[in-house]
């Protein structure tokens, strides 16, 4: 990697001094909780860690805790859920596991934490770097990252925010509360974590549901352009087999005559934000089936779609100051910059991506990964495996490669997702029920997955 490289070293120590050098035995801090629906339903509280456990006299994060209990008798160990990003806080899914996720507490309890540097866990949030202004600019403009990072600088060492400090945060959580035994369900970057928490803790773990696997070896983005270009090939040629949407559009052919379009458009994206944004619209199914449509009114110069699209729904609240600590120091100088920034300038994406992130990070400051950080995770652990074959972040070879190393894992894959499944048929009757039963009988291997085939995405919108 041509960018520079301020990496923040530790010594490299056994895990039984480090263990001496942290704090006493974690605690449970009951609070009241902040929304008003927990109030009756959750126990609400946080978990004091060290930010550096190094030198955990210094500064310490409170980790912010929703603990939603068993609905019926609890027979089962509880379920951390662990969501994506990195960046997003996980406690906000506690309306999901009060609502339409139910089922998933009749017999445990399940236990939400906002990872160090989101949520209400010291938070690393960015205003500069987001919101509606921000929407279609171009990502990480350097005096906005660094007038980010010289407002957190204060309040969080930002070289203490990564993966291997999740983990231990959540065993911490789970000493605190008392379990000896967990189950996991995460997503995206939430098995990044998992897998590092299989690493570590390899008999803590009972069974293990992981959705769209990133392995700490992807290195996010050095791929983004090429597994975006694969799956937005895999999407074409749906709509080519597709009647309506083949005789009323040519997405190849408009997507090409939309970014040449696109610079003498007024007040338009520029053609590398459009094509980022159209990969981004590709993670889930609800989305994914409007790109020709998008495409098509962009190729005859309508933005409209696009912006409705892009605008409309808003952003997820990430913390971008946590995403940069994570992949700034995890990914970003660990692969061959050069050779992926080739092979992304042979898609529609270029190395747009790649280029911005490398400018932010140059800034930002790094920590030290050590390099079995980077190894195949195994573990005796039953393990789901949840791939989308039409995900343009994480395809499912990774996923197959995770599941080789795992002898009571076992992959199936969604023919019609992309990285979330949100848009298909069958969510509730087939895939919830699906995932509750393999956590009901510990054992991916005799699961019967046929009902997957049945989800179906939405008609592409015409």
């Amino acid at each position: 990697m041509a960018a520079r490289r301020n990496f923040f070293c530790v010594p490299v120590l056994p895990l039984v001094l480090a263990a001496a050098l942290a704090s006493p035995v974690p605690r449970f801090v009951d609070r009241r909780c902040a929304a008003p629906e927990l109030t009756a339903q959750a126990r609400c509280g946080t978990v004091s860690v060290p930010e550096n456990r190094w030198v955990p006299s210094r500064r310490s994060i409170a980790l912010n805790v929703v603990v939603l209990p068993a609905t019926s008798s609890r027979t089962l160990p509880p379920l951390f859920d662990i969501d994506g990003g990195p960046g997003l806080a996980d406690t906000k899914n506690a309306g999901f596991y009060l609502g339409d996720g139910s089922a998933y507490r009749k017999h445990r309890s399940i236990v939400l934490v906002d990872q160090r540097g989101t949520g209400a866990s010291n938070p690393l949030d960015c205003p500069e770097l987001g919101g509606p202004a921000a929407a279609l600019q171009p990502m990480y403009p350097p005096e906005a990252v660094g007038r980010c990072r010289k407002a957190l600088d204060p309040k969080a060492d930002l070289t203490q925010y990564g993966t291997e400090a999740a983990v231990a945060d959540l065993d911490a959580v789970r000493t605190a509360l008392g379990f000896r035994r967990l189950d996991l369900i995460a997503l995206s970057y939430g098995t990044t974590v998992a897998l590092r928490y299989l690493a570590a803790h390899p008999d803590r773990v009972r069974a293990a549901a992981l959705m769209s696997v990133a392995p700490p070896s992807a290195m996010p983005p050095r791929d983004h352009a090429v597994v975006g270009e694969w799956a937005l090939k895999l999407l074409f040629a749906q709509c080519a087999d597709d009647t309506r949407c083949r005789s009323a559009y040519s997405p190849d052919s408009d997507f090409a005559k939309a970014l040449t379009l696109l610079p003498t458009l007024s007040g338009g994206p520029s053609p590398a934000v459009f094509a980022e944004k159209i990969r981004s619209l590709m993670y889930q199914p609800a989305t994914a089936r409007m790109i020709p449509n998008v495409l098509h009114h962009a190729a005859a110069g309508d933005l409209e779609p696009f912006y409705a699209l892009t605008r409309s729904g808003g952003r997820l609240s990430y913390s971008d100051g946590m995403y940069l600590s994570v992949t700034c120091s995890e990914s970003l100088g660990h692969f061959d910059y050069a050779k992926a920034a080739t092979a992304a300038r042979k898609t529609r994406f270029g190395d747009y991506r790649l280029e911005r992130q490398r400018a932010a990070c140059d800034q930002w400051p790094k920590a030290h990964v050590a390099s079995d950080f980077y190894a195949p995770v195994q573990a005796k652990s039953a393990v789901l495996i949840i791939s989308g074959a039409l995900d343009p972040v994480t395809p499912p070879e990774w996923a197959a490669e995770v599941a080789r190393h795992l002898p009571n894992g076992r992959q199936v894959t969604i023919r019609q997702s992309g990285h979330i499944f949100d848009g298909l048929s069958g969510v509730d009757t087939c895939f919830d029920p699906l995932v509750i039963r393999f956590f009901e009988t510990g054992d991916a291997k005799a699961l019967d997955a046929s009902c997957l085939e049945t989800m179906k995405p939405p008609a592409f919108k015409q």
